[in-house]
């Protein structure tokens, strides 16, 4: 009999053979399993971030940051055909890997990721193997299964995230990706009372394991399977637990204007899938410097890469966007509706000022039916009216609607020109519900059609593997500034940048021209929004949108048009981005490069702010440059700014002031 283990130290392996001498034999193989196997280790390049994986009942991870644990061992399993993986682990093998290797995006915040870390590879008797990955800006963790190729049932996966006493954490506010932020202490203050129970947190979410260090929590390559969610129970510990829809039996209609698929009955288990495969990778983006939070690829990093052998096709840009502004047309002959003029008059519109698309929202197709195009929207005229100016059209559908009718609608899509969809209502979030984003992406991008993903789930990478998936959005936007006045608020404004950006483009839809800074009036047409105008500006730099929608109408952007060419100029992807100073809900300045020009943004949140802005990042070479600021009474009047144009130069030291919800770019 021979027995193979592996000693991690330097990966190699030695035998020991079964001899008459049981008391030898038994001494060797205890010996060995508690120095290989009762704990591992790998650190980051750079050594600040350091897993430990100890094997014991079941596997165990912790995690420390300069030394210090952030977080406790916590354990890790998944259950197939109820057999729990994970539970009373043998070891079989164990190895580590070191990757430095460059990776480059269709589109994103780079035209360049430096992707390196160190990797230890577990495997276990049972065909299974835990792997984890450690960069300089955080870890994660994923199963890997050999079960055969037919299919298995996953009936649950044990995903928790333990913390010391005193940790605070930044929750969803609601069950939505639309929503705020609120700290949240994991202690629980009244344990007697068993009702402290969160059910379904939505991710991201960032945690405060000490004074110094974040936490953020998500996931990455999501591919048939169900998203994970967290929530925390009613026991006196500081844990945050994964939970996951059921797999939907039978749905049925129902939800805002019937466009959802509800589960109507669930099984008792998440998943259907392949014996053999991979799952998500569990992601703990990790850092004490808040800049890290802002702009970080590790979702994009860990994601499976493009499937699409010819990208050229995909073309970010910015989009004319009827819907927010309630389709209003000024000092034209024609009511503005959904209607073939008010589409023509955005594509006059996006071709003054150079956009790239315009977008025709929900109403010009059957909600059930989207061949059965409205009598008043002429699409064929608009496309080619369109391309004829070069601007592309975009339309929308509801998810579910598109999923159905997915070969017939995509069909008529293409048949008729539009650039791209944007798909809407998704509301679910079980294994179909997630099964539906990659089978619309693939088809999508079968036809040379970019999707937009709306009312949808957070993005977990499969942008990188489907690069025509071009936005999503799973945030409180600028839509909710027509229904609900007390969301998108300056703080929300300057938050979301270090929490719902980490996971990756978002489609927030800047641009509102009625900036307050008090007394917002929640209006359907021609919203409101909070902060000035400059902080508005500001995230057209600041957002990660590679397809913006401008939300204000049109005759409102042409009474200020020198305004708007000079945001219609700014890009919506970039050749390089640095963070150059941030503050979680406080304030945060970025730099983006495209080709040779530089585009620099900040935006404050509850206090004024002045930031001294260093460009020893530049060329050494002069630039001319374009100022947009707060004005001096933009503490009351929002939409009061300020133009400064000039030139600077690496070794220029320039200060700039941002009001209370201000900004400058």
């Amino acid at each position: 009999m021979k027995f193979v283990f592996s000693d991690h130290r330097n990966n190699s392996q030695f035998y020991v053979m079964k001899v008459n001498k049981y008391s030898v034999f038994i001494f060797l193989w205890f010996s060995c399993s508690l120095w290989c196997f009762s704990q591992l280790k790998v650190e980051s390049p750079d050594e600040n971030i350091a897993v430990e994986v100890k094997i014991g009942e079941k596997i165990y991870y912790s995690i420390s940051y300069k030394q210090e644990r952030i977080m406790e061992f916590s354990p890790l399993s998944i259950t197939i055909n109820n057999n729990q993986l994970g539970k009373e682990p043998t070891v079989v093998n164990s190895r580590t890997k070191n990757i430095h290797q460059k990776l480059y995006p269709v589109w994103g915040s780079r035209a360049e990721i430096d992707d390196y870390y160190n990797e230890l590879i577990v495997d276990f008797e049972g065909n299974y193997t835990v792997k984890f990955r450690v960069y300089n800006k955080g870890v994660a963790y994923r199963f890997e299964t050999d079960l055969g190729d037919e299919p298995v049932i996953v009936n649950s996966e044990e995903v928790d995230f333990r913390f010391e006493k005193g940790t605070k954490a930044w929750l969803s506010k609601e069950q939505s990706y639309e929503t705020n932020y609120e700290e949240t202490s994991l202690d629980k203050p009244v344990v007697d009372s068993f009702n402290n129970s969160i059910d379904k947190i939505y991710l991201p979410t960032l945690v405060l394991p000490n004074e110094k260090v974040k936490l953020l929590i998500t996931e990455a390559d999501l591919h048939n399977y169900p998203s994970l969610f967290l929530q925390q129970g009613n026991d006196n510990e500081n844990y945050l637990r994964g939970t996951f829809e059921p797999y939907a039996l039978t749905t049925k209609r129902g939800g805002y204007n019937d466009y959802f698929y509800l589960t109507e009955t669930a099984a008792e288990y998440i998943a259907k899938v392949n014996g053999r495969r991979t799952f998500p990778w569990r992601l703990l983006i990790i850092s004490e410097d808040d800049k890290d939070f802002v702009d970080c690829d590790l979702v994009y990093q860990l994601s499976s890469p493009s499937k699409l052998s010819n990208t050229d096709w995909i073309k970010p840009g910015k989009v004319a966007w009827e819907w927010w502004h309630g389709k209003v047309v000024e000092g034209e002959k024609f009511i503005g509706g959904v209607n073939t003029k008010t589409y023509l008059y955005h594509v006059d519109f996006a071709a003054k000022y150079g956009l790239e698309y315009i977008l025709i929202d929900a109403g010009w197709t059957d909600k059930y039916d989207l061949t059965q195009v409205n009598p008043k929207v002429d699409i064929e005229k608009i496309v080619r009216y369109g391309k004829a100016n070069n601007v592309n059209v975009i339309v929308w559908c509801p998810g579910h609607t598109l999923f159905n009718q997915m070969e017939e609608a995509l069909d008529f899509f293409a048949a008729h020109g539009v650039a791209g969809v944007k798909a809407d209502f998704f509301g679910r979030e079980d294994q179909t519900g997630i099964e539906m984003y990659e089978a619309i992406a693939v088809a999508t991008a079968e036809r040379g059609l970019l999707i937009d993903f709306h009312g949808c789930t957070k993005p977990t990478g499969l942008s990188r593997t489907f690069p025509n998936i071009i936005n999503y959005e799973a945030v409180a936007g600028n839509e909710w500034n027509r229904l609900d006045k007390d969301k998108v608020t300056i703080k929300h404004k300057v938050s979301v940048p270090f929490v719902r950006s980490a996971a990756g483009p978002m489609d927030f839809t800047p641009g509102g021209m009625r900036n307050v800074q008090s007394g917002h009036h929640l209006r359907k047409v021609l919203p409101e929004v909070h902060g000035t105008r400059a902080n508005e500006s500001a995230l057209f730099v600041i957002y990660n949108e590679p397809l913006k929608m401008m939300c204000d109408a049109p005759s409102v952007y042409n009474r200020e048009e020198k305004y708007i060419r000079f945001i219609s100029k700014i890009p919506t992807t970039w050749d390089e981005t640095r963070v150059l100073e941030a503050k979680f809900r406080e304030y945060l300045v970025v730099a983006r490069r495209k080709g040779q020009s530089w585009y620099v943004a900040g935006i404050s949140g509850d206090n004024p702010r002045e930031v001294s802005m260093n460009f020893s990042f530049l060329e050494d070479m002069e630039y001319h440059y374009t100022l947009l600021s707060d004005g001096p009474n933009s503490y009351r009047v929002g939409t009061d700014y300020l133009w400064q144009e000039g030139v600077a130069s690496k070794a220029d030291l320039v200060n700039i002031g941002m009001e209370t919800g201000g900004g400058f770019v």
